[in-house]
């Protein structure tokens, strides 16, 4: 039994001794390296630089977009600076051209009345003479004053011009262009911002029967009550030149002024 007994007890030993050795062995087996070869490699010098050129290109574009806003607030500033000037003159202006537009006009219409009139009782007198040709009298006191008036309207003397116009009425009470006046007086009026004075004066056009500047006056009525700022009666008074001047060349644009007013 003793015998036994010993054995078991080696055997114990030797295997708590292998273990031992086992462990020992394990402990100090040298640990693996990691395997570097599968990492990318990384160039410090250029990631460097490519952050380099990204912040030098960030950078352009901001001095770009600083640049284009300062062009942008530039053409800003040149399009109000625009439209202040073209809002400053474009009234007058246009009223400028439209007086001369007028003047046009009624040079047309007296050249088409004096045609009409030569067409059917010659104006011209043939003055014979013994020793030389005939003359000819091809205009009147009456015409030669009236022109003169227009001239110095023309040439923007709106009170002289006036005056003008009334001393004509006043020599040539019968005359042949005594509405002329009559409406060229209320231009003058119109001219100089007097917009109550050139209505009536416009509106005493019509109390002469078959005036070729009927249809002008009734149309600057409803221009002088459109700058009073009277926009009803504006319209109301294009409305009514529509209805007494269907075929007059300022139909198209009464129309027009009647639409914006609506």
């Amino acid at each position: 039994m003793p015998c036994i007994r010993l054995s078991r007890t080696c055997c114990c030993v030797v295997s708590i001794t292998a273990m031992t050795m086992m462990l020992g062995c394990a402990a100090s087996a040298p640990s693996p390296e990691l395997d570097t070869t599968l990492l990318p490699e990384i160039d410090v010098v250029q990631v460097k630089e490519n952050s380099d050129e990204a912040l030098r290109m960030a950078q352009e574009a901001k001095l770009d977009v600083e640049m284009a806003n300062t062009k942008l607030t530039e053409m800003d500033n040149k399009l109000l600076l625009l439209s202040e000037e073209v809002a400053s003159i474009s009234i007058a202006k246009i009223e400028e051209i439209e007086n001369k537009i007028a003047l046009m006009i009624e040079a047309l219409k007296d050249m088409q009345a004096q045609i009409e009139e030569n067409r059917v009782m010659p104006r011209v007198r043939k003055a014979r003479s013994k020793k030389g040709p005939p003359t000819f009298t091809v205009t009147s006191p009456e015409y030669a004053t009236y022109q003169t008036a227009l001239r110095t309207f023309n040439a923007r003397n709106y009170e002289k011009a006036r005056e003008m116009f009334v001393d004509v009425m006043k020599q040539y009470p019968r005359g042949k262009y005594i509405d002329n006046c009559q409406y060229w007086i209320g231009e003058c009026y119109y001219a100089q911002g007097d917009y109550g004075s050139a209505i009536a004066a416009f509106q005493k056009v019509q109390e002469y029967p078959n005036s070729s500047k009927g249809d002008d006056a009734l149309f600057k009525v409803g221009k002088a009550y459109l700058a009073m700022g009277q926009t009803g009666q504006a319209k109301l008074e294009w409305n009514k030149f529509l209805v007494k001047y269907p075929n007059s060349e300022y139909l198209q644009r009464a129309k027009k002024y009647i639409a914006e007013l609506q």
